[in-house]
């Protein structure tokens, strides 16, 4: 029995250009899907007294270009509810709440994000599979 491996690098430049090139819109979709789905569960962790907690939380795309993303969610500050602005929410989180005490961990269902990060960047990586070869004209 013979084994052998040939490493075709002809369209390495292709490759390497495709990366180059960066984020597609649909990666950025992707990122921004993980982000928003994080959020709504971080909403339905939030306890609700007053509601103000609750709205005071927004999820934002801070930075979104061909070659970096960055998303962010945050609670505290303005918020339509009964307290304006939320200046507790740390004490929520951390759960020194004078009012809640123990664990009140509003962000716990973020904890799998990079995890979740995962699947849009390997997409985004081995989208490279399908980058043309010239010599089989596809």
């Amino acid at each position: 029995m013979t084994l052998g491996f040939e490493w075709d690098t002809r369209c390495a430049d292709l490759e390497l250009r495709r990366l180059r090139d960066g984020f597609t819109a649909y990666d950025h979709l992707n990122f921004g899907r993980i982000l928003f789905e994080n959020f709504a569960r971080t909403q339905a962790d939030v306890h609700v007294i007053t509601d103000s907690l609750r709205q005071s939380g927004r999820a934002d795309v801070t930075r979104s270009t061909r070659r970096r993303w960055e998303g962010q969610i945050i609670y505290g500050g303005f918020s339509s509810g009964v307290k304006n602005p939320v200046r507790y929410a740390v004490a929520e989180l951390f759960g020194r709440s004078p009012s809640y005490g123990g664990d009140h961990d509003y962000m716990k269902a973020t904890r799998f994000i990079d995890e979740e990060l995962i699947g849009p960047v390997s997409s985004f990586i081995s989208r490279g599979r399908n980058t043309p070869h010239p010599e089989r004209g596809n």
